[in-house]
């Protein structure tokens, strides 16, 4: 089977270029802006939970995954040792790190060697 990472890095500490796919999630509520969420991270579960308390950040999640996983499972078939799955804000703390965590999640529970890589979550 596949071995499949899944990561989360901030575009302000520059880009990554080993991904398969890669999603954007700027656009989805920064809880860098909450005073108590500042300083902590995605893999806190008061900044993951903010994060998707937004409906759109819901709704983005599951056509993430599924697409990202009919991708996988192409490469599987083509016998592909491994696949990337990138996602990034600003500055790879909160938003990034929490949709990796839950991608990370999601692709454990169907089964899959799943490789969690948080590049810029203790970063300032």
């Amino acid at each position: 089977m596949i071995k499949l990472t899944v990561m989360s890095f901030g575009f302000k500490h520059g880009g990554y270029d080993d991904v398969n796919i890669l999603y954007d999630v700027r656009g989805f509520k920064n809880p860098y802006y909450v005073d108590e969420l500042r300083d902590k991270n995605g893999l806190c579960d008061e900044v993951y939970e903010y994060v998707f308390s937004d409906e759109a950040a819901e709704e983005f999640f599951m056509p993430s995954v599924t697409t990202a996983r009919q991708l996988i499972e192409l490469a599987d078939t083509l016998e592909k040792e491994s696949f990337t799955l990138a996602y990034a804000c600003t500055g790879g703390k909160h938003r990034s790190v929490s949709f990796a965590r839950r991608a990370a999640e999601y692709f454990r529970e169907l089964g899959y060697d799943v490789t969690l890589y948080n590049r810029d979550c203790e970063k300032q």
